[in-house]
């Protein structure tokens, strides 16, 4: 099962090309924001869906299950082959999802933008405390808890997108990045040498593409 965590800018980005590669019905959307009017210029929804849940709007569009909730660390019982795909804006909610990763060994992909600047990053469950940890090249996520939306009233429309004013090329670059990850990961990475080397990151800004390998 493939969990996607944030239907926001970036969520509502990657599903449609995402039910492509995957049957909708493998995909658990999950999000407790409403869609607000501020919304609909970089956010792909209807203006029908506003004062909608977000995760069930999108479910209702691609057939997809849905939890029209907050992700957090032991709500739902993963398996090892689950893949998280966390598309949030706040560090506790990728720091659970990472803790979840080292629970369960099940994989994740984040993705993040700002005004103009993408990126996304692959993580699993052998990783942790190493370079490729992010916990260990963003520190940050260890303790910042804010933009929080289980302990403020805000979510992806709150004071974080107030504060950081993301563009609909933004949303769409994360989410291309985290999908090519994801294809990557998923289902190349089986099949291929074990000595092969693949990026667990990509940072684009309005220069370059970075890879990390």
């Amino acid at each position: 099962m493939i969990y996607l965590i944030g239907c926001g800018g970036v969520g509502s980005a990657i599903l449609p090309s995402l039910c492509l590669l995957k049957s909708p019905a493998e995909i658990t959307l999950i999000d407790g924001d409403t869609l607000e009017t501020k919304n609909l210029n970089r956010q792909l929804f209807q203006a029908t869906d506003v004062g909608r849940n977000k995760a069930q709007a999108l479910a209702a569009r691609y057939h997809c299950p849905f939890l029209p909730e907050w992700f957090a660390r032991g709500k739902l019982r993963h398996q090892r082959h689950d893949w998280l795909l966390c598309l949030v804006d706040n560090h506790r909610t990728r720091r659970e999802a990472l803790e979840v990763c080292d629970d369960c060994g099940c994989q994740a992909i984040f993705a993040a933008n700002e005004t103009h600047s993408s990126e996304a990053y692959y993580y699993r469950r052998t990783w942790k405390g190493t370079n490729r940890d992010p916990r260990v090249y963003y520190p940050e996520i260890n303790h910042d808890t804010s933009g929080d939306p289980r302990s403020a009233a805000i979510g992806c429309t709150g004071e974080v997108q107030t504060n950081n004013r993301q563009l609909v090329s933004a949303n769409l670059m994360a989410a291309a990045l985290a999908e090519h990850l994801l294809v990557l990961w998923q289902f190349k990475a089986p099949r291929m040498d074990p000595a092969t080397v693949l990026p667990y990151k990509f940072v684009a800004n309005l220069s370059k593409l970075e890879t990390y390998k």
